[in-house]
């Protein structure tokens, strides 16, 4: 893996034991920049520490605040400041309209809006008492136009654009920058369950990591891929309803769906 310059010294990354947010983990720690790895302690967690010098882990619980608080207090007493919080823990629950799944379906919101807010509201403050930072959320395209099958996911990353839209206007003028990254479907074991004929453009974990650290570092408001789907889906968002829902339908109905 060739080596790549960061500006960051030290990244604090929750969902560290997933697939996107570990690869990034691990470009980071070849680049040289220290990662603390935060996920639930399991063997994942483990391995991914175990291979490199650069990535600590710092087992939390993202649903428990005081877990996450503490985390962050260690993290920067024993490495230094943060200065990047990419913030993605995250989970997929299968949607069927005709056999609800509640407890997915809360599992989704929990996980997906409960656990980005805490690690926003345990990392923001030494931010703002320092007058720099930067807060990196996942998102998902698919949190711009309602999919089928996708009713948990796509809800509650719509709730996480809402919250990044809001963090980005009242952090205005405080030092610390706000990035919502928002993907198409990437091939992991998070969307594994989903209809593989309804997945548009699906990445690779490899390629999705590649194009959030290119972007990253430049601070923008939002990184977005693939181009194609970011059209499609932001197209069917500005859409009168009355056309939005019959371009979807025909769209799935093309794909064979």
């Amino acid at each position: 893996m060739a080596e790549a310059k960061y500006p960051w010294r030290v990244v604090w990354i929750t969902g560290a034991s997933g697939a996107i947010c570990g690869e990034i983990a691990r470009r980071l720690a070849a680049a040289g920049v220290t990662v603390a790895a935060t996920a639930r302690p399991s063997g994942r967690l483990d391995a991914l520490a175990a291979s490199s010098e650069h990535i600590k882990a710092y087992p939390a619980d993202v649903l428990k605040p005081e877990e996450l608080r503490s985390a962050v207090a260690k993290i920067e007493a024993e490495l230094g400041p943060i200065d990047l919080a990419l913030l993605g823990a995250g989970m997929y629950a299968p949607f069927d309209v005709r056999n609800i799944d509640l407890d997915g379906f809360h599992r989704s919101m929990a996980l997906n809006v409960d656990g980005v807010i805490n690690g926003v509201a345990a990392a923001l403050p030494a931010m703002l008492a320092r007058n720099q930072g930067h807060l990196a959320i996942m998102g998902s395209l698919f949190g711009y136009a309602g999919w089928p099958g996708n009713g948990s996911y796509g809800a509650s990353k719509a709730a996480v654009i809402n919250l990044a839209e809001s963090l980005k206007l009242e952090l205005h003028g405080t030092g610390v920058d706000v990035t919502v990254i928002n993907p198409g479907f990437v091939d992991t074991p998070l969307n594994a369950a989903y209809d593989p004929k309804k997945k548009l453009f699906v990445m690779t974990k490899e390629r999705c990591a590649r194009k959030i650290l290119e972007k990253l570092p430049k601070r923008p408001y939002e990184i977005a891929f693939p181009m194609q789907v970011e059209g499609f889906l932001k197209t069917v968002r500005d859409l009168p309803r009355a056309l939005s829902f019959p371009v979807v339908r025909r769209f799935i109905k093309a794909m064979g769906a």
